[in-house]
């Protein structure tokens, strides 16, 4: 059998557990490869065969290196590998970094020193003040922090010329970053490929360093991740990367799908594997997800099968109504009864806005929840006022002193001082609509305060009951999942597609958004949403809304 020659028996056991594409992916020979894994289709377990099979074919452990692209992705594969040592003893020192913990390894190798910003927003807000100050009042606005972000990143990574509009702001931040000697994120992995293309002795070091390198979630690569990945496995191009084109949904990051659909034109000896089976959702899921992404252009055609003899369940796909006032509150309940039934229950939203309405149910039905999102009351601004009325009198009218406040700030909406984003605009915003409520200060105050501490005893990590964004989803599952706001303008969100360039791509990333939020679901799907307006994206999964469920066409 051509798979038992191609391994020795102490890693026969772990492939035995793989089904036919996994096992070809796993025992591919050297050289340039790629491995289209659908979601629930077993990446990281194929991935780590990979690795089993390396080893035993006496690879040693020191001379592999996996990148991704988090902490938490790079930590659990670091000990899903090192479970490998009872087989293949030694396992355990393979390397496994994120790719800008590994660039930052190459500039300390280079000898140049790392101080690095973590968060740039607010030397972005510092450099736009400055630009507003010396502006004429009639000069034109200058983009919002968190637009020059985005166009920063865009001009470090990709080498994109930045707006006119923009340009003097971030000379500006240029000039502060390098006054304090930092580097921000992108830099680290811009630098390191500077330095690994210009210095040859470096260079060579580092290709000497691995004789082969494996890269998780592949269609996320930046244009300067994918260049360091390839200048490092140079010059045996043992490439041996993982990811799946319907996947990419971090456009706002740079990634791009083309990179991932033309690994070929850089690699044309490369070996293409792809894997065809969903093991984590329930038939009508995979079914529905599938007639979803298949009407995208930008993809390798593929089939997506779904666990052989898993038995159809007529519920897996389920509707509710998102209308009236008391919809957070009736899902709210339908989480607990979920959670209760099939152990965790997660709610998605496609922003992070649209899940505050769920958070404050929750909030009310005393339920304990796992979120990572901020309400409102957390926001920064929002905390900066309240702390600022406790020094007010306390029968002043509520809305009325906070109103001031931030009028004292200047953060209003369009005034070119101003240095707060939309966010936390919104914050304010919700924050003002509470008080309108309370005649005194003091009652105001001491009932954001019950909720804080509310919040404070209702937060768990460890609930039942989990908010996500789509965003946040990816990698995940869950038993049920809830996607909300699954209807037109919020599900493709209008506004990715109204600030779009290339408008029908922007509605393929929206589509790619859908299937990863689809494809979460181990158990059960529930999709709320206003049945007047329902998203496109259902009808192209194939189902009509009706009253009380949802009926496929």
């Amino acid at each position: 059998m051509a798979l038992a020659q191609a391994v020795t028996p102490t890693v026969a056991p772990l492939l035995d557990t793989l089904d036919a594409e996994q096992q070809a992916a796993a025992t591919l020979p050297d050289g340039p490869a790629q491995i289209i894994a659908p979601a629930g289709s077993g990446k990281t377990t194929t991935l780590i065969a990979r690795l089993g099979v390396l080893l035993s074919r006496g690879v040693t452990a020191e001379r592999i290196a996996v990148v991704t692209f988090n902490r938490e992705a790079a930590e659990e594969l670091a000990t899903r590998i090192s479970r490998l040592g009872p087989l293949l003893p030694g396992a355990d020192r393979i390397e496994v970094r994120t790719l800008h913990a590994l660039a930052r390894q190459v500039l300390l190798d280079s000898g140049e020193p790392v101080r690095l910003l973590a968060d740039r927003l607010p030397l972005l807000r510092a450099a736009r003040r400055r630009v507003i100050a010396g502006r004429a009042p009639e000069a034109p606005p200058v983009p919002e922090a968190t637009t020059l972000d985005t166009l920063l990143s865009a001009w470090k990574v990709e080498g994109r010329s930045p707006p006119e509009d923009a340009q003097p702001a971030l000379a500006i931040f240029k000039d502060l970053l390098a006054a304090r000697g930092a580097l921000d994120f992108d830099d680290l992995v811009v630098r390191a490929v500077e330095l690994l293309e210009r210095d040859s002795g470096l260079r060579e070091r580092w290709q000497r360093r691995f004789s082969h390198l494996a890269v998780d979630e592949f269609q996320d690569v930046d244009a300067a991740q994918l260049r360091l990945v390839r200048i490092l496995a140079e010059p045996e191009q043992n490439l041996f990367v993982v990811g799946d084109d319907d996947q990419t949904i971090y456009a706002w990051r740079l990634a791009d799908v083309r990179r991932i659909l033309g690994f070929s034109e850089l690699y044309p000896q490369a070996r293409r594997v792809q894997l065809a089976t969903n093991y984590r959702c329930p038939p009508a899921v995979v079914a529905a997800s599938r007639r979803l992404i298949a009407i995208n252009a930008e993809r390798f055609e593929k089939r997506i099968d779904a666990t052989p003899g898993r038995r159809a369940e007529p519920t897996a796909i389920m509707m509710m109504a998102s209308v009236g006032p008391a919809w957070p509150d009736r899902l709210a309940a339908l989480a607990a009864t979920e959670a209760a039934n099939r152990g965790v229950c997660c709610i998605l939203a496609r922003t992070r806005a649209e899940l505050t309405p769920v958070a404050l149910a929750l909030l009310r039905a005393e339920q304990p929840h796992a979120t990572t999102l901020p309400t409102p009351l957390e926001a920064e601004p929002v905390r900066a006022l309240l702390d600022a009325a406790r020094r007010l009198p306390p029968a002043e009218p509520a809305f009325r002193a906070l109103l001031r406040l931030r009028g004292m700030r200047g953060w209003r909406r369009g005034d070119g001082n101003d240095a707060l984003g939309d966010d936390d605009h919104a914050a304010i915003d919700a924050l003002l609509g509470w008080a309108a409520a309370f005649a005194r200060l003091d009652r105001f105050l001491a009932a954001g305060d019950e909720v804080l501490a509310r919040l404070t005893r209702l937060r768990d990590p460890a609930a039942p009951i989990e908010l996500v964004t789509v965003h946040g989803a990816k990698g995940r599952e869950w038993p049920t999942v809830v996607v909300i706001g699954f209807e037109e303008e919020r599900f493709p969100n209008w506004r990715a597609l109204q600030g779009a360039a290339d408008p029908a791509r922007a509605v393929e990333e929206e589509r790619r958004l859908g299937y990863v939020a689809l494809t979460r679901a181990t158990r059960r799907l529930v999709l709320a949403f206003d049945p007047a307006r329902p998203s496109r994206f259902l009808g192209e999964m194939g189902y009509s809304p009706t009253s009380d469920a949802i009926t496929e066409r």
